[in-house]
């Protein structure tokens, strides 16, 4: 029951959507209305919203996960982010976790904001091979990374005995890998990563860490540590969102906060501003791929370009453990109950 809360309540924290600049009043309801149901996918996800809602249409979830579904259909990857929502709830439709983490897959392909922690949330919740099967049918091809994150099976298994060429450097294999190559390129930067270059440790590290397997994910922070250690900053960023993340007393460890907060003081003092034109060249770089958020993107991979962003990344972080920190006294030592109105926690099942 624990697991299903924590997944839950993931799920639950990541359900925001974003509506155009055109405020819902002034919408042509009309005429949105008319061109979802030729088949326009924009237009079906913003009815879909709007009949979640409320705003704009009459508040209706049955509606809601229609209109979604169609759009998802259509390959609009924040609808299938947001059926999988629906369906991991139980609202307008029957609670389906299965077919959740099925749309939770779609929107991971097509490239949806979040879509990587819900599909990892979902995950905790199924069986290996019905992951598996569910993977086949969502047409996740194996040996894609996407792939690789969907079903835990991040080892390299049947891939040969792998060589380097002359053109297998570091940037032209994350190049690669980001544009979806599958695990033949993730083992050439596996040999990269052995012959001591700190990036392809460091995103090797991050490939293992996106496995929902604990070994492969023990082994990418053993890699990330590596890379943290050559003093990569974007390494030790990442090494303190591992340690954060593995040390959740939710899932039974404790964190080491000392440690979390020397690996973000370390990347912070060695992400210097960058050189003007390396930034845009990189933002340009990734933007062709990752869409908005390739400048951060680019800051974990450890691109020198996008060290601006990996400085508002670990701003973020330790914004984050404080917050943590103050949880974890709060809930230790809880204020005595008073008569000015206190809330009382509730847990959403």
């Amino acid at each position: 029951m624990t697991a299903i809360r924590l997944t839950i309540a993931l799920i639950l924290s990541v359900w925001v959507g974003i509506f155009a600049v055109v405020p819902v009043w002034a919408q042509d309801w009309t005429a949105i209305r008319a061109a979802a149901e030729t088949g326009d996918a924009q237009a079906q996800y913003k009815l879909a919203r709007a009949f979640e809602s409320g705003k704009g249409q009459v508040q209706d979830d049955f509606e809601a996960v229609r209109w979604l579904r169609a759009a998802a259909e259509n390959g609009h990857p924040a609808a299938a982010l947001d059926l999988g929502w629906m369906l991991a709830n139980g609202y307008g439709v029957a609670k389906d976790g299965e077919q959740a983490y099925f749309w939770f897959l779609k929107a991971e392909a097509l490239g949806a904001e979040g879509a990587v922690a819900q599909r990892t949330a979902m995950a905790a919740t199924l069986e290996p091979d019905i992951r598996q099967r569910i993977a086949q049918d969502a047409g996740i091809v194996p040996g894609s990374l996407s792939g690789v994150a969907a079903t835990g099976a991040a080892s390299e298994t049947g891939i040969g005995d792998p060589v380097l060429l002359p053109e297998d450097t570091y940037e032209a294999v994350r190049d690669r890998l980001n544009a979806g190559a599958g695990l033949d390129q993730l083992a050439k930067l596996r040999l990269l990563a052995e012959d001591g270059d700190a990036r392809a440790r460091n995103l090797y590290g991050l490939a293992l860490r996106r496995s929902i397997d604990a070994a492969d994910r023990s082994l990418g922070r053993q890699w990330l540590l590596l890379a943290a250690e050559d003093g990569l900053p974007a390494a030790q960023y990442n090494l303190a969102s591992a340690l954060l993340e593995d040390g959740d007393p939710r899932l039974g460890g404790s964190v080491d906060v000392a440690a979390v907060f020397a690996w973000l003081d370390r990347a912070r003092s060695g992400s210097v501003p960058a050189d003007p034109n390396d930034y845009t060249a990189i933002a340009a770089e990734f933007a062709a791929r990752a869409g908005i958020r390739d400048p951060y993107r680019a800051a974990v991979q450890g691109s020198r370009g996008a060290f601006p962003e990996l400085r508002e990344l670990i701003r973020l972080k330790r914004q984050e453990l404080t917050a943590r920190q103050d949880l974890t006294r709060r809930l230790v030592s809880p204020p005595a109950a008073t008569d000015s109105g206190q809330i009382e926690t509730t847990i959403i099942e």
